[in-house]
């Protein structure tokens, strides 16, 4: 009687040699018979060369393992490979199956040979997401009804668990992860981040984050692992980090994470500031801006909550340090609404002694704006520029204002020390801050449909606080 040989269940890791361990590579070297998925193979030709191959399509994983147990049942040396690790959504629980399910006499010795799993790859390239208690759910409901799946999630989005979905999508399913999200969202906020990893350490490698809200809209496919964090992830510019000291979101926004006494309570103004400016750095990251013009786009994204606009402020022909100056020399500044002006720090201006003008409500501005058949905040720029031909101009509102300002630089009969060119809407916007930009005047511009009265007061604010250190001796 034959006595039977041995199996391994090797784990090749995500498809990179150089993540492929020594034991893996051993238990192949070792072994007669090779049993796989034909897509296995791929990398590891050198390894398998002259041994007997049994390559078996996807779908067919009953299959390999039963052909193992029969080629190990016949004295040989099996190894059955298995992308990433085995004993996760893959060969090792369907072989034992089969080696359970064989008669005594005939059971050989099975090995399982640890590798680096699709979730531990793609965790890597995201950062630190899974720092704490996690969960994974495979959203393929082939072998698992759907019912289960969806128990399992809501589970999930219960217990705050990070959560690591594989086979998010294939052809025939393109609606589960939708579900899964809307799920998920039932308990955590919309901009909870999460990470989008294709092809891990392979060709075509791909990495994203996003939010939970936005997740289902981005493009995955069974070569995805993602991950939605839990209520204490974090982004810090291209990574995820979920901290190991776990706390409840109600720690944390007491300022868990910035040293401050549990017990106490970010209620202070200064601290509130502290901690969102924290916040925005540890999102945004690496970024092109020298101090003092990071000071100045940092305040605005702020002001409106939304990192991406970092990608959208330009400053031109020294704008910072030509704003401080003036502010330094107590020139007035001049808004196309009066909403930016009431933005604006009140005691930082008394501090500086610098005047505010906004003509939008004069009765004349008004009279003309009807005579002309314009805006009011057209007229109220011409009124201004009359005036007042060197001051500061903020336009947080009304791009025929920007293109007002921009028409006096180029017919050279006002010159503006800085211009804050930050209007907001959908006509004459992007007409007029590609007229700001080829001024040869310092200029701040916020590029697309993007700005309003709440930048652009928040952008002066920050030349304010720089001017006012300037001062300082």
């Amino acid at each position: 009687m034959t006595r039977p040989g041995k199996i391994f269940v090797a784990g090749l890791g995500p498809g990179r040699r150089d993540l492929l361990t020594a034991q893996a590579q051993e238990a192949v070297a070792h072994s007669q018979a090779i049993v796989g998925y034909s897509g296995y193979f791929e990398g590891i030709d050198d390894l398998v060369q002259g041994k007997e191959c049994h390559a078996l399509p996807l779908g067919q994983e009953r299959e390999r393992a039963r052909l193992a147990v029969e080629l190990a049942g016949a004295g040989k040396t099996v190894a059955v490979i298995s992308s990433g690790d085995p004993g996760i959504f893959a060969m090792a629980g369907i072989l034992l199956e089969a080696v359970e399910a064989s008669s005594g006499e005939e059971r050989p010795e099975v090995e399982i040979i640890p590798g680096i799993s699709a979730l531990n790859a793609a965790a890597a390239l995201l950062g630190a997401p899974l720092g704490h208690d996690f969960a994974v759910i495979s959203l393929s409901d082939l072998l698992t009804p759907w019912a289960v799946i969806e128990k399992r999630l809501h589970a999930v989005a219960e217990a705050d668990f990070v959560l690591a979905l594989l086979n998010p999508k294939s052809r025939q399913r393109d609606w589960q992860l939708g579900r899964a999200c809307a799920i998920l969202l039932s308990k955590r906020p919309t901009d909870t981040p999460a990470g989008i990893v294709r092809n891990a350490f392979r060709p075509g490698q791909h990495i994203e984050i996003t939010t939970l809200n936005d997740l289902p809209a981005r493009e995955v496919d069974m070569f995805t692992t993602v991950i939605v964090g839990n209520s204490q992830t974090r982004r810090f510019g291209n990574h995820l980090i979920t901290p190991r000291e776990r706390g409840s979101a109600e720690a944390r926004s007491a300022g868990e994470r910035t040293g401050l006494p549990r017990s106490r309570a970010l209620t202070l103004p200064d601290d509130i500031l502290k901690e969102s400016f924290r916040i925005i750095d540890g999102e945004v990251g690496v970024h092109p801006f020298p101090a003092k013009e990071w000071a100045v786009v940092r305040r605005m994204i702020h002001a409106c909550g939304d990192v991406e606009l970092v990608h959208g402020v330009q400053f031109r022909n020294e704008a910072v340090r030509a704003g401080i100056e003036a502010l330094r020399a107590k020139t007035p500044l001049v808004t196309d609404v009066s909403m930016v002006a009431a933005g604006i720090n009140k005691q930082t201006l008394e501090e500086l002694s610098i005047p505010v003008h906004c003509f939008i409500a004069d009765a004349d501005v008004q009279a003309l704006a009807k005579e002309k058949q314009t805006t009011r905040s057209y007229g109220a720029m011409h009124k201004a520029l009359g005036q007042h031909p060197e001051a500061i101009y903020v336009i947080g509102n009304a791009p025929t204002a920007l293109a007002a300002v921009c028409a006096a630089v180029r017919e050279k009969w006002a010159r503006p020390r800085l211009l804050l060119a930050m209007p907001v809407g959908f006509v004459g916007v992007l007409e007029s801050k590609a007229q700001a930009v080829k001024l040869d005047i310092p200029v701040i511009v916020v590029h697309g449909r993007r700005g309003g009265s709440a930048l652009a007061a928040a952008a002066v604010n920050a030349l304010l606080l720089l001017a006012r250190e300037a001062r300082s001796p």
